[in-house]
C-alpha cells in the first residue's frame, strides 16, 4: 500500500494514511454532519474527539451546520491560501451519486468568507467555519456529502462521470476525498428558515442579549436561532423553544462576544401539527447591550418590560392563566420549565439598549 502525505480525509474511524483506504467508504468520520446547533470552539472540540464519530442526523427545512477536519501526514504545514486550494462540499442524492457534473455544491459559510482548512506537520486541521445547508424533504431515496481537500502534490480533481464501482475506487484511492451518506429527518409540520442580517460585533467585545420577539406565532411551535461562526461563549444559539403564551412570545439568550466578531444569524420555525397559515405570524430578533444601575449608559436604556420580555414569575403565572382559559391541565410540562429557565438568564436589574442594525423581521 501506498501512503498519503498530505491532509488525509478518513472513510471509517481507526484508518491512517494508506492508499486505497481500506474498508466502507460511505461513512467518513471526517466530513461532520452537525444538525442545527453550532459548535462553540470547532478548532479545540474536533480535534479533541478524533478518535470518535460526533456526526448527527439533519434536520429538513433547517439550516444545519456541516464541519470538515482532516490529519496532515506530511512533514510541512499545509496551508490553503489560494481558492484553488481551498475545501469543497457537495451534496447528491444517492441516485445521482455517479454524476459528479451533477453535484451540488454548498459555498454558504455564517461569513460568507470562503472556508480554510490548515494543518501542521502531524497535526489534525479543522475547518475555519462550518457550511450552512438546509435540506428539502427526501423519499424513497437518501442524501450524500462528498468532501474535497486539496494538498500540494495530489490530484483529487472531480471527474465528470462514474460508474458506482468507480466512484467507489476513485474515494479509495484519494486521501484528500470524503464520501458520507447523510441521515436527514424529514419534516412532518410546516417549517420556515431565514438567515438574519450580517451581524458586526465591532471593535469592542461585549455581554450581547439577543431577543426572539414573536408576535401571533401560535402556541406548540418550536423557534430557534442560532449563529455558525465560533466565538461568542456561549454560542449565540437559543436551542429549539416551544412557544408557551399567545399572541407574543419573548425569550433569548445572553453571550460574550468578542472584539471583531461577524455572522449571519439563522433562524428556524417549526409550526404544530395542523397549522398552516402563518401569515399573521412575525418574528423579530433584536441584540441588545445589556447596561446595569451605575453605569453611564444606564440612563438611556429601556427596561426589558418594553420590548416585551416578562419576568420569570409573570411568565409563570401567564402561562397558568392560558392553561386554566383552555381547560388544560395547569400542571407545567418540560418545554413551559425550559423556557422559564430561559428567562432567569434575561432577568436582573440591568436595561438594555438595542444595536438597532440587528432588527429584522420574518414574516410567511
Amino acid at each position: 500500500m501506498a501512503t498519503y502525505n498530505g491532509i488525509f480525509l478518513r472513510s471509517t474511524l481507526g484508518q491512517t494514511n494508506t492508499i486505497p483506504k481500506p474498508g466502507a467508504l460511505s461513512s467518513s468520520p471526517d466530513l461532520i454532519p452537525y444538525g442545527i446547533s453550532p459548535v462553540s470552539n470547532p478548532q479545540v472540540f474536533f480535534r479533541d474527539n478524533y478518535n470518535s464519530d460526533p456526526g448527527r442526523a439533519l434536520e429538513a427545512g433547517s439550516t444545519n451546520y456541516i464541519y470538515l477536519r482532516g490529519k496532515n501526514f506530511s512533514d510541512k504545514k499545509i496551508e490553503d491560501n489560494t481558492d484553488g486550494n481551498r475545501p469543497r462540499l457537495f451534496w447528491s442524492k444517492a441516485s445521482l451519486l455517479t454524476y459528479p457534473a451533477n453535484w451540488n455544491e454548498i459555498t454558504t459559510t455564517p461569513t460568507h468568507n470562503p472556508v480554510s482548512l490548515v494543518a501542521e506537520p502531524g497535526g489534525i486541521g479543522v475547518a475555519s467555519e462550518p457550511f450552512i445547508w438546509k435540506p428539502d424533504n427526501i423519499n424513497n431515496d437518501h442524501y450524500c456529502m462528498i468532501a474535497q481537500v486539496p494538498s500540494p502534490g495530489y490530484n483529487n480533481d472531480i471527474p465528470n462521470t462514474l460508474q458506482i464501482s468507480d466512484f467507489a475506487g476513485w474515494v479509495a484511492k484519494n486521501g484528500g476525498i470524503a464520501w458520507r451518506n447523510v441521515v436527514v429527518n424529514n419534516a412532518t409540520t410546516v417549517k420556515l428558515s431565514g438567515v438574519q442580517q450580517f451581524y458586526e460585533q465591532g471593535d469592542e467585545a461585549a455581554k450581547i442579549q439577543f431577543t426572539l420577539i414573536c408576535t401571533n406565532v401560535p402556541k406548540g411551535t418550536k423557534v430557534s436561532f442560532s449563529a455558525g461562526a465560533p466565538g461568542p461563549n456561549p454560542p449565540i444559539y437559543l436551542e429549539p423553544t416551544v412557544v408557551s403564551t399567545f399572541p407574543s412570545f419573548t425569550t433569548g439568550v445572553v453571550c460574550d462576544v468578542p472584539a471583531g466578531y461577524v455572522s449571519d444569524i439563522y433562524f428556524n420555525l417549526e409550526a404544530p401539527p395542523g397549522v398552516t397559515d402563518l401569515s399573521q405570524a412575525s418574528v423579530d430578533i433584536q441584540a441588545a447591550y445589556p447596561t446595569n444601575p451605575g453605569t453611564a449608559l444606564f440612563q438611556y436604556a429601556h427596561a426589558p418590560s418594553e420590548f416585551g420580555i416578562p419576568t420569570a414569575d409573570e411568565a409563570y403565572a401567564r402561562i397558568k392563566r392560558e392553561l386554566e382559559r383552555s381547560g388544560e391541565s395547569t400542571k407545567l410540562l418540560a418545554h413551559h420549565d425550559q423556557y422559564l429557565e430561559q428567562l432567569l438568564t434575561l432577568g436582573g436589574p440591568k436595561r438594555l439598549i438595542v444595536v438597532g442594525a440587528m432588527n429584522y423581521i420574518w414574516k410567511h
